[in-house]
């Protein structure tokens, strides 16, 4: 099924759980410390969404929570610092906003604010230190392996980014408390978990692909890595000897914090929800952490590395132009791994402070584009149906609700030619019942579902039964005679519309898009898309309309219907690109 961009504006579901065409870098940690990476939610076809047209723009808002207090060395919790009430308790909030522009089909180019928000204090100290402020922007741009326009898009596609990490934010913030009630005041330095700022330059290499498995299923994975210079700060930390020194064995190994990469991978499902229209659920495994050695640079200064394993359960609603996505991350397995600096020095690992779960939620917007909306039908190929997961139901649901004819409504005439310029109306064409299909003859669905409408053709046109079968194309109009006669198809076809005014008229947003009208001109059904099993469902309102009993055809055997650019943007859970940093 092919689904198309209306100048309604309508918004297509990104149902797949394939992360945004862009992930949004920003800091955030899942353990203190230990800097845990970014995931997505984005917009575009692709998130997730579907596949945007160029010209179109997304705006996302996102919103990530994270509380890391349960401390681990390796594998293994840490249970004395809650015995001994000497907790570090982190809670990090990000919010980000995110704007992606389509410049090609292919392409897209996306920029993203972040803001950060913390507070960190160790249970048994009395001060609690608080930091907030813009973190680290990003901007990159995004391309699709696989041109849109392609016959497998639907099916599936691949996509890889790159970004340049600006270093923005404070990464050495302080505030000035007391240590005590009543008591004196100083200025201390919050861990660089909580900083707003990562404190350099970097690249932020982002992937991610999905698969249709049919019914609606659509497997998918995202990830990216944060790749920094390396190195360590130029100011002290405490965690090598006390402030100032002495220094660690190896100069810059402990004094300094170090300058660290970071990533996040994700594998999962989604599926159309039962009986609620625009919403699909989600479930993924998703590990983020930090390595113990970085791409480039060295491994001095001191980290935190480590990483947490989350089984992330979510959903992702779409209504109209809008998509609001929510999930919950459950970190099952956390391991707190040796850096450089402690495997030269020879001592265990320290520990860090992990979060239980990792909340994330956000809402976008997709605003189509004037070349989108004007272009939008020769844009698109078939087969460029947006990577959804929304099911058939979803989309033909989702369909109805837009303005296009509804049963019992007067379908419009037409004034069409035919193939050899011989001019038609639909009075032309008045019986019992009237079938009216738009197509274009490189419709993969179109393919499947006509020649079944063919065989009813031939089966009840001595019974009160017409048809005709209107290109939406015109640049595929020299197709069409050797598609009819590679299929032996004799339903009569019309051509001459532009696609402005079939958008106008009929509101088309799925090819197959069939309308069964009644002798006065009124539609009794209307069927957009295609998936196996709908020819069953269309012959028997024809049978039922002429008093005959139905023939059984034989099925096409096809894949389901992908969902398209017109309903569905988003994946699901979508490509949230949060990054985190934190363990302690």
């Amino acid at each position: 099924m092919w689904r198309f961009e209306m100048k309604s504006g309508r918004l297509a579901i990104f149902a797949a759980a394939l992360a945004l065409e862009v992930l949004l870098p920003a800091r955030i940690a899942l353990a203190q410390g230990c800097v845990v990476s970014r995931s997505g939610l984005e917009s575009n076809p692709t998130e997730g969404g579907g596949y945007l047209l160029p010209g179109d723009w997304t705006m996302t808002t996102a919103f990530r929570h994270v509380y890391s207090h349960v401390h681990f060395s390796g594998p293994t919790e840490n249970f004395s610092r809650a015995q001994l009430g000497t907790e570090v308790q982190s809670k990090t909030n990000l919010d980000e906003l995110v704007a992606t522009y389509q410049v090609t089909p292919r392409i897209s180019l996306t920029g993203t604010l972040p803001f950060l928000y913390a507070s960190r204090r160790l249970e048994s100290q009395y001060a609690t230190l608080y930091t907030s402020g813009l973190s680290d922007i990003t901007v990159g741009a995004q391309s699709w392996l696989r041109s849109p326009r392609s016959d497998k898009a639907g099916i599936n596609n691949a996509q890889i980014g790159l970004s340049l990490l600006v270093p923005s934010g404070n990464d050495h913030q302080n505030n000035v408390v007391a240590t005590t009630y009543g008591g004196p005041t100083s200025t201390q330095y919050p861990d660089y978990s909580v900083q707003p700022g990562g404190g350099s330059w970097g690249m932020v290499m982002s992937w991610q692909a999905f698969q249709n498995l049919g019914n609606g299923t659509m497997a998918f994975i995202n990830g990216n890595y944060v790749m920094t210079q390396g190195g360590y700060h130029d100011f002290w930390t405490s965690h090598g000897g006390t402030t100032g020194g002495p220094p660690a064995p190896t100069a810059g190994m402990t004094q300094f914090d170090a300058i660290q990469d970071q990533y996040m991978v994700e594998i999962g499902m989604s599926h159309p929800a039962p009986r609620i229209k625009g919403l699909d659920l989600s479930l993924s495994v998703r590990d983020e952490g930090v390595p113990a050695r970085n791409l480039i640079g060295n491994d001095l200064g001191f980290k935190r590395p480590g990483f947490g394993i989350a089984l992330t359960p979510g959903f992702i609603y779409s209504r109209g132009n809008s998509a609001l996505q929510f999930s919950v991350g459950k970190v099952m397995i956390r391991d707190r791994t040796k850096s450089v600096a402690e495997k030269i020095n020879g001592v265990h690992e320290g520990d860090a402070a992990f979060a239980n779960y990792v909340w994330m939620a956000g809402y976008t917007l997709r605003m189509p584009g004037k070349k989108s909306t004007a272009e939008g039908l020769s844009q698109l190929k078939p087969g460029a149906a947006i990577q959804s997961g929304a099911s058939h139901g979803m989309a033909t649901a989702a369909a109805s609700n837009a303005t296009s004819p509804i049963a019992s409504d007067n379908f419009k005439s037409f004034n069409l030619k035919t193939l050899d310029g011989k001019k038609k109306t639909l009075q032309d064409f008045s019986n019992k019942l009237t079938l009216v299909s738009f197509f274009f003859p490189r419709c993969p669905y179109c393919n499947a579902e006509l020649p079944e409408i063919q065989k009813m053709y031939d089966r009840y046109k001595d019974k009160g039964l017409s048809a005709v079968w209107i290109n939406i194309l015109p640049e595929e109009t020299n197709l069409i005679a050797g598609w009819q006669m590679a299929k032996n198809l004799t339903v009569p076809v019309l051509i001459g519309a532009s696609q402005d005014s079939l958008q106008k008229d009929y509101r088309i947003e799925s090819t197959p898009s069939t309308y069964l009208l009644d002798e006065s001109g009124r539609v009794v059904y209307h069927e957009d898309g295609y998936k196996p099993g709908d020819e069953r469902v269309l012959e028997s309102k024809i049978a039922g309309a002429l008093n005959a009993g139905p023939v059984a055809s034989e099925t096409t055997s096809l894949p389901p219907c992908p969902p398209a650019p017109a309903e569905h943007p988003f994946s699901a859970p979508a490509a949230w690109v949060l990054n985190g940093r934190g363990m302690n």
